[in-house]
């Protein structure tokens, strides 16, 4: 679908150029997607904050969120999908494995990291407001001895594996870094930032490292209004995780990557203490299976464990996830008969691998599934 533009409002005109009523063409817009309630209080703004209003909504894509929107709305109520559990064979179970296969796996992801096939993308962008803190999580000294901070343990790890990926390959000299590309938001990029800075990057090369700011939602009503932050601003909120491959493709950081020689993409979220950065073996796992993309799993604990889990769209259908709010009493409690386990049991932690390949389908798909 093609793209409606605002014209001939985008040029900023002198403080007070408004009238008694909104400019007649973007207060139609928004009667055309039902948002002129974001003109409520226009009689009662100065000309100044009138001024920020209009440019506030002007830079809005008001017919992306309008498709945004509906189809949330839209998608409310229904019924979940019929699934199926994630098949056994889809699964490699850490007690499965052989020590063949571990170091096959092994040895052929440190080849791709030496190799400079491995880039990193950290989803860096939330605050940690249920820690009573405005601070970027990565930020947080989680009460470890050491004192470190979740953004210095990763970055040790990623200086870990560059080292062992040096000493495995035939040409330590010529092995390249593991770029780390981490995303923040408008809440959170100046801190993170600075936090690096102050820091020295924790021994990274600074071209190493590249932040990228996720972009930002309306927050809209339960019927799908806009909520004002004041009267002459529309209160947004970084549009998720999954706001990620929108990001990427609007920075051309897959570009980028594809300049460097990447052909895999490490994708997890900072607030893991445990994370396995850069990971040899899951890296080996995902080139020999030779698969698009791949997620490390764990069983849940107990079946209202707050975790979305992998199930499978229909028999044979692809895999994704349903978020543990969008089960069942039913589905949540199910029994595999066979095992004596919970038949939806693989917990998504937020721990991925793409080819760059897939991530720029994703990233191209993304509008037109939002039509």
């Amino acid at each position: 679908m093609k793209e409606e533009m605002v014209v001939g409002l985008s040029a900023p005109g002198p403080v007070g150029r408004w009238g008694a009523a909104p400019p007649q063409a973007l207060l139609e817009r928004m009667k055309d997607y039902d948002q002129e309630g974001a003109f409520a209080l226009w009689d009662d703004l100065s000309p100044e904050d009138r001024e920020l209003l209009v440019r506030d909504i002007e830079s809005i894509d008001l017919s992306r969120i309008d498709r945004i929107i509906r189809r949330s709305l839209g998608s409310q109520g229904m019924p979940l999908p019929a699934v199926e559990p994630v098949p056994e064979s889809s699964v490699s179970k850490v007690e499965d494995r052989s020590p063949e296969d571990k170091e096959r796996w092994w040895k052929k992801g440190l080849k791709a990291i030496s190799e400079g096939k491995l880039a990193v993308v950290l989803l860096a962008g939330g605050q940690g407001t249920r820690l009573g803190s405005s601070d970027p999580k990565g930020c947080f000294n989680i009460g470890l001895p050491s004192g470190k901070s979740l953004f210095q343990l990763q970055a040790e790890r990623i200086l870990c594996v560059q080292k062992l990926a040096a000493q495995s390959s035939e040409s330590p000299s010529n092995t390249m870094p593991i770029h780390w590309y981490i995303m923040t938001s408008p809440f959170t990029d100046a801190a993170t930032r600075k936090f690096f800075e102050t820091r020295r990057y924790f021994g990274l090369d600074v071209d190493q490292v590249t932040f990228f700011q996720q972009g930002t939602l309306p927050c809209v009503s339960a019927d799908g209004r806009f909520i004002m932050e004041t009267p002459y601003r529309v209160a947004k909120a970084p549009d998720g995780n999954g706001g990620v491959y929108a990001a990427l493709k609007s920075k051309k950081l897959m570009e980028d990557m594809a300049a460097r020689g990447v052909k895999y993409v490490d994708c997890y979220g900072v607030d893991n203490a445990l994370v396995r950065v850069a990971d040899p073996t899951f890296l080996g796992y995902f080139i020999d299976k030779g698969v698009s993309a791949a997620a490390k799993v764990v069983r849940k604990a107990y079946p209202q464990e707050n975790v979305g889990v992998f199930v499978q769209r229909g028999r044979g259908g692809p895999l994704s996830v349903v978020e543990y709010s969008e089960m069942d009493a039913a589905m949540t409690t199910e029994i595999n008969q066979s095992t004596g386990r919970l038949r939806y049991c693989w917990s998504n932690i937020c721990l991925h691998m793409f080819t760059l390949d897939f991530l720029n389908q994703v990233a191209n798909s993304l509008e037109k599934d939002s039509v």
